[in-house]
């Protein structure tokens, strides 16, 4: 538990916030925000996260987001009909996204509601996950990455929330153990989200890219070794 943040309740939300800070900079999970909700309507086909993890015509993937952060990118994927597993080992994080999770399932916005019946959270780190953990979620096509990692000193500060988890977690060092731990798990694919500018997970070429004004996708497909 972090000596630096703790869990308070604002607006009826569990919120994230640094001690003997203001309550305004406070952050929660709260799929019914209007700003991640008008993302998961506006061009949905165009959007490199949907093509990354192979949605197309009337496939829709099983993904595990081993990273799963403030879940948004998980939301956004079970809005479009994929089955989505959160694993989230922070459990600051995970309380901020199970408290989400329950008051998305509440929501009276039928869209939010059933998007959230597709996500399934899970308080784990996800390279110790084990085979009976993963036999009860059935198989995984997609095990996708979003890990932590530094950003240039000459990219612009990054949005409240996402600020505030770059603070609390740190920058990823276990790359290279989440990407064989999701080889090894994933029956399709494993995708990793990078900034634009961002090497490579451990300098590995990926299979496919998909790039953005401001990240990309690296697509590697599975089996590897």
């Amino acid at each position: 538990m972090s000596e630096d943040f703790h869990l308070v309740r604002v607006a009826e939300k569990l919120s994230l916030k640094r001690v003997d800070a203001a309550d305004s900079s406070a952050v929660a999970v709260d799929f019914s925000a209007p700003a991640l909700n008008y993302r998961v309507a506006s061009a949905v086909k165009q959007q490199g996260l949907s093509k990354a993890v192979g949605i197309k015509g009337s496939s829709r993937p099983s993904v595990l987001d081993a990273t799963a952060g403030f879940g948004k990118d998980a939301y956004f994927l079970a809005s479009q009909g994929c089955e989505v597993t959160m694993v989230e080992r922070d459990p600051l994080v995970f309380a901020l996204l199970n408290d989400g999770l329950m008051r998305g399932l509440a929501s009276p916005q039928s869209a939010v509601g059933d998007a959230c019946r597709r996500l399934t959270l899970l308080n784990r780190d996800f390279v110790e996950l084990k085979s009976d953990t993963l036999s009860g979620l059935g198989s995984v096509d997609v095990v996708y990455l979003d890990p932590m990692f530094p950003e240039s000193k000459k990219s612009a500060r990054v949005k409240k929330d996402m600020f505030a988890l770059q603070e609390l977690l740190g920058a990823a060092d276990d790359g290279d153990a989440l990407w064989h731990h999701a080889c090894a798990i994933a029956c399709r694919r494993v995708v990793v989200k990078r900034s634009k500018s961002a090497p490579a997970l451990g300098n590995r070429v990926p299979d496919i890219q998909y790039k953005g004004s401001s990240s990309r996708f690296d697509v590697y497909l599975t089996p590897k070794p």
